[in-house]
């Protein structure tokens, strides 16, 4: 009976140790199966954590190209509230004007002439109760060392037409008496 009983007890020390060895080993292979899963997000995390980084530094790089024209766009602008005047239209002026009777920017607002051309230093307006009937005389000096003045005439907040002629000076430039602008 003794042999009996440790036969048994040695059969299930080994049936014993047999499903701790299964249990192990199979605990062992999920916990790798988890690992392998585990690490795989991780590295998923870290390209997509990459892939970011690189987005953040691409728009960061346009967010100051964006800065800085908006800086060139203001300073050419001038500060809001504050034109700048200048004696002499903008660089590039002439391109508008072919002859000295002729423009391109007939029809064009005062908004689009004066971003344009900039604002003048001499100016002439008669605003009326009806719109239609406003009237704005802008000239520019021309050349630095030339008497010859930009006229631009404005009927109705649109460039009526212009000329390139001498400028004496506002006192002596007749320009209030050219009754064919002022009533038609």
């Amino acid at each position: 009976m003794k042999e009996k009983t440790l036969i048994i007890v040695v059969g299930a020390i080994i049936a014993a140790l047999l499903l701790g060895s299964i249990f192990y080993l199979a605990g062992r292979a999920l916990g790798r199966k988890q690992a392998t899963e585990l690490q795989g997000q991780i590295d998923t995390l870290w390209e997509e954590n990459r892939e970011l980084r690189e987005k953040n530094e691409e728009l960061k790089s346009q967010a100051a190209s964006l800065q800085e024209e908006n800086r060139k766009l203001q300073s050419q602008l001038g500060t809001p509230g504050e034109p700048q005047v200048n004696r002499f239209p903008k660089t590039g002026w002439e391109a508008y004007f072919p002859t000295a009777e002729t423009t391109t920017l007939t029809g064009e607002s005062t908004t689009r002439v004066r971003q344009l051309l900039g604002e003048p230093p001499f100016l002439i307006r008669s605003i009326a109760a009806n719109p239609e009937f406003n009237r704005e005389i802008w000239i520019f000096n021309a050349y630095p060392e030339d008497p010859t003045g930009l006229y631009l005439f404005f009927k109705a907040g649109k460039l009526d037409s212009s000329r390139l002629d001498e400028f004496p000076g506002l006192y002596n430039s007749g320009l209030l008496a050219l009754e064919e602008f002022w009533l038609n």
